[in-house]
């Protein structure tokens, strides 16, 4: 590695320290440029664009980074992510299933494929993404979260319900999960339990309109 190419990769890692991200870019694609290979600059200009929101930049450094290492699992994973954050969702598919496939991955691959089948409005694959995440970590609660969330979507209400229920028995905090438990019980019928929830979340957040209106809704009816 050449005299320049290690300046270059001080100075971004000053810059990272600094705070500045775009500055710090720069110096990457300084030293990228002198050294275009090298796995370990790919990937801090991958990860600086992702930490930046410039997803497309930040995809096509994971590509390049694949190139050399076709079958890195941690790649694949952030490309996946990367892909998903660009709202790209089918390509997102086709990553994480490509990781699951090759049998090397996190569980949490999982969470991030149910979501992008989710977006895609699969919301059977995404339920089965979700109930695979369950299976490895039972406690985690964004995977209980979207899981109510998908089942609530696909009209199974009475086990969206469950899994909601089961979240909040966690954490009874969870603004958007008391929300949409109110929903949840809104859409079958029990219009009760769904003024208890929809109450709730006006105690932790007392400006959620979507709440309040749901509320009134029901009052008036």
């Amino acid at each position: 590695m050449s005299e320049l190419v290690h300046k270059c990769i001080d100075d971004a890692f000053l810059k990272l320290l600094e705070g500045d991200l775009k500055e710090a870019a720069a110096y990457f694609e300084c030293a990228e440029k002198e050294n275009p290979d090298n796995i370990h600059i790919l990937l801090e200009l991958s990860n600086v664009y992702y930490i930046l929101g410039e997803m497309s930049k930040s995809i096509s450094y994971y590509e390049k980074v694949l190139e050399i290492k076709p079958d890195s699992p941690y790649i694949m994973y952030r490309l996946g992510v990367a892909l998903y954050r660009s709202t790209n969702f089918s390509a997102a598919v086709n990553t994480f299933n490509r990781i699951i496939e090759s049998g090397k991955y996190l569980p949490m691959t999982y969470l991030w494929l149910g979501l992008a089948y989710y977006h895609l409005g699969k919301e059977d694959k995404s339920i089965a993404s979700y109930r695979k995440l369950i299976e490895y970590c039972p406690e985690t609660l964004m995977a209980n979260y979207y899981m109510g969330i998908a089942l609530k979507a696909s009209g199974k209400y009475d086990e969206a319900i469950v899994f909601f229920e089961r979240l909040l028995n966690k954490t009874d905090n969870h603004v958007s999960a008391l929300y949409h438990l109110g929903r949840t019980y809104m859409k079958n019928y029990n219009y009760d339990k769904a003024k208890v929830y929809l109450k709730q979340v006006l105690e932790f957040d007392p400006e959620n309109k979507n709440a309040s209106e749901m509320l009134d809704f029901l009052s008036e009816g």
